[in-house]
């Protein structure tokens, strides 16, 4: 891994760490400082600081928590910086499918004429059933 790799890691997670904080500053605009997060690169590079709340912190602290516990108990499927692909099972995906298609298209007819807004309604079930969708509500 390069050094502007390991850089754009850092700020990334700087970036996310201002959007949590924002988020609970929209919430909470007298809040107060609880914690403040130095992001350096792995040579010490300074990408920058972020000031977070109580709340942030904690929400910070739980996702931190969160992947370091997959990580110990998943050690083979935990790959850093990695999304796992899901696989999911065939026979699965057919049972859903099979399910679906035994529902009566006419079955929901009830629900989009009583709704309070049939237009919408009306598109939502037409995509539903035909399959298509002319962009409108």
């Amino acid at each position: 891994m390069s050094t502007a790799d390991d850089r754009a890691r850092a700020q990334a997670l700087l970036d996310e760490l201002y959007r949590l904080n924002g988020a609970d500053t929209l919430g909470n605009p007298t809040q107060t400082p609880a914690t403040r997060i130095q992001v350096r690169t792995a040579d010490g590079h300074l990408i920058g600081e972020a000031i977070l709340s109580a709340r942030s912190t904690d929400e910070t602290t739980l996702a931190i928590s969160a992947v370091a516990e997959y990580a110990l108990k998943m050690p083979a499927d935990y790959q850093a910086g990695r999304t796992s692909e899901v696989t999911l099972d065939p026979l699965l995906i057919a049972d859903i499918e099979d399910h679906f298609a035994e529902i009566d298209p006419g079955s929901y007819l009830d629900d989009v004429f009583d709704s309070k807004e049939p237009e919408a309604s009306l598109a939502a079930y037409e995509q539903m059933v035909t399959g298509e969708w002319d962009g409108e509500l």
